[in-house]
Order: C-alpha cells, then sequence, then structure tokens
C-alpha cells in the first residue's frame, strides 16, 4: 500500500507519496486553481515503485493554488476569443517558482541519489517544468508535459538544445477550451526542434488528463534505466 505525508521543502507545502520499494523520484507539478491532492490518486494508480512529490504553488488562486498569479480580468478577455496560445507572455513569478522547483529538485536529489529523476507538469505546471529545463538546466531523466503550451518562446528557442536526447510526452486535447490545440502542437515541435525523444499524445478530450495519458506516462516511467 501506498504511504502518503506532507512536509515542506524549499517552502512550499509538498504531498509525498511512496508506492513499494522506490527506484525513481517523480515531481509532479499542479496546474492553475489546483492542489496537491488532486495529483495523489493518479500516482498511486501509476503502479510504479516510485517516490512522487507533488509541491503545492505558492500562489493562492481561487480554489488552489498556481505557480505565479493570473490577471483573471486579461485572462477572461483572453478566454472570450477562444482557446489561448501565451508563447509571447513573460508570467511575473515565474523566476521565484523556478528557485523553489530547484530547490525542491536538490532534496529529492539529496533524499536518493541514484534514482532516476522524472518531471511531470500539467498546463500551468507544464510551463514552469520547462521553462526550468531551459533557463535553468535542471537535471532530470525524463519530461511529460501535459495540456500545456510555450511561454517566452523565443527565449525558449534560443534554448531549445536542453532538450537533446531527453525523453519527453506531450499530450493535448482536440477539444482543450483552455489552451488551444495548436499551442499544443508548438510545444510538441519546439521539444523536436532541441532534439528530445518526444512521444506525442493527442487525444479528444479537453484540459484533462485522460487514461491514454495516464499510459503514456506509465510507458514513460517504464522505460527509463534504473539500477
Amino acid at each position: 500500500m501506498p504511504t502518503e505525508w506532507t512536509e515542506y521543502v524549499a517552502g512550499l507545502r509538498t504531498l509525498r507519496v511512496t508506492v513499494g520499494e522506490p527506484r525513481l523520484s517523480v515531481v509532479m507539478l499542479h496546474g492553475r486553481a489546483m492542489a496537491p491532492e488532486s495529483l495523489a490518486p493518479f500516482a498511486t494508480s501509476l503502479g510504479m515503485a516510485a517516490d512522487y512529490f507533488i509541491p503545492e504553488g505558492p500562489v493562492c488562486e481561487g480554489p488552489g493554488h498556481a505557480w505565479w498569479p493570473v490577471d483573471a480580468t486579461c485572462r477572461r478577455a483572453m478566454r472570450a476569443q477562444g482557446p489561448r496560445d501565451l508563447h509571447a507572455e513573460s508570467p511575473a513569478g515565474a523566476s521565484s517558482a523556478r528557485a523553489a522547483l530547484l530547490e525542491l529538485l536538490q532534496h529529492v536529489k539529496a533524499q536518493a541519489p541514484d534514482h532516476a529523476v522524472v518531471l511531470i507538469g500539467f498546463s500551468q505546471g507544464g510551463m514552469l517544468a520547462c521553462d526550468a529545463l531551459l533557463r535553468d538546466h535542471v537535471r532530470i531523466d525524463g519530461l511529460a508535459l501535459l495540456s500545456s503550451c510555450r511561454i517566452t518562446a523565443a527565449e525558449w528557442e534560443a534554448r531549445r538544445k536542453a532538450f537533446h536526447a531527453l525523453p519527453v510526452l506531450v499530450s493535448h486535447g482536440r477539444t482543450d477550451a483552455e489552451l488551444s490545440f495548436a499551442a499544443g502542437e508548438a510545444l510538441r515541435d519546439l521539444c523536436l526542434r532541441g532534439g528530445a525523444a518526444v512521444t506525442w499524445v493527442p487525444f479528444d478530450g479537453g484540459h484533462e488528463i485522460p487514461l491514454v495519458v495516464w499510459r503514456g506516462i506509465r510507458r514513460l516511467l517504464q522505460e527509463l534505466p534504473v539500477d
């Protein structure tokens, strides 16, 4: 049976779920207005022996938390025009969110130096994961970007070689009303241009993590080399 407890890492309330005898460390970043508890059942259902670290974003946002603040008026105006692509956005608070994520990853690696480390981000969490990889060259062994998109796209493009040879899963729903399907495709293409080993998982659905994506993440974890 998995064990669950809460700790504070890098100043972030972090839900830790341990399944079996861990051979992997998995960091899962929730999306805007979500909480770590919403991803805990997803982690346990994977059936992979791993330590799962699910931190809570530092910004209160609606019923949950976020990694950086989002202007509600601007968001409503953009959504009125249809699903968004945030490729030109430069979010205030992204740098401090990256600093907290880097500290958390250092903690995770110190706990189990021999474990492969996988970073999974949903929506805004995927933007943060990708931003940290490209700007701070975080050392990870796998990446999953779920229903996400680019931010500061020109700067990411210049740093795309950080993807080289990294296994990356990119998923997006064809009817996503939050972030456009085209934005997901553009994120996939950026990873490909950077030399990532990309698994692309489009699906008939919205802003979500359906079974087909669950299977893709499980396969990503299964295929990682472990000691």
